[in-house]
C-alpha cells in the first residue's frame, strides 16, 4: 500500500503573520497548484490573525481544489491558533447556514389627504 505524501506550506512565510485581505491569497493558490502531492497542509502556526474575508476566500479555495476533477487536492488547515481557528469556524458555519436576506419593503408615497 502506497502512502499518501503531503506538502506542507507555511502560510506566514508565504504571506504574512497577519492576513487581512483576500487578494493576497492568489500567491497561496499558485503554491497549492504547483504542489506535486495530492494532500496539501496549510500550516498556520505562525499566523496571528486572519480577517473574515480572507477566511472566506481560504474556505472557497479549499472547496475549489476539492471539486476539481484534474489536479484535485485535499487542502487541510493545520496548527491554527485560537483566533484563526475561531474565524475559520465562524465563516465555515456561515457557509453551511447562510443568513437569509432581509425582505425588501415596497414603500409608496401617499398623499395624506387621500385618507380623509
Amino acid at each position: 500500500m502506497q502512502e499518501n505524501k503531503t506538502t506542507k506550506i507555511n502560510v506566514a512565510q508565504i504571506l504574512s503573520k497577519t492576513i487581512s485581505s483576500r487578494d493576497v491569497l492568489v500567491v497561496l493558490i499558485k503554491k497549492i497548484s504547483s504542489a506535486k502531492e495530492k494532500i496539501v497542509e496549510l500550516d498556520f502556526s505562525e499566523v496571528d490573525f486572519i480577517s473574515r474575508s480572507a477566511a472566506h476566500e481560504l474556505l472557497k479555495i479549499r472547496e475549489d481544489f476539492d471539486r476539481k476533477k484534474i489536479f484535485k487536492k485535499n487542502v487541510m488547515f493545520v496548527n491554527q491558533n485560537k483566533d484563526v481557528s475561531q474565524m475559520l469556524r465562524l465563516v465555515a458555519a456561515n457557509f453551511a447556514s447562510p443568513q437569509q436576506p432581509k425582505p425588501k419593503l415596497k414603500t409608496k408615497i401617499v398623499d395624506i389627504h387621500s385618507f380623509m
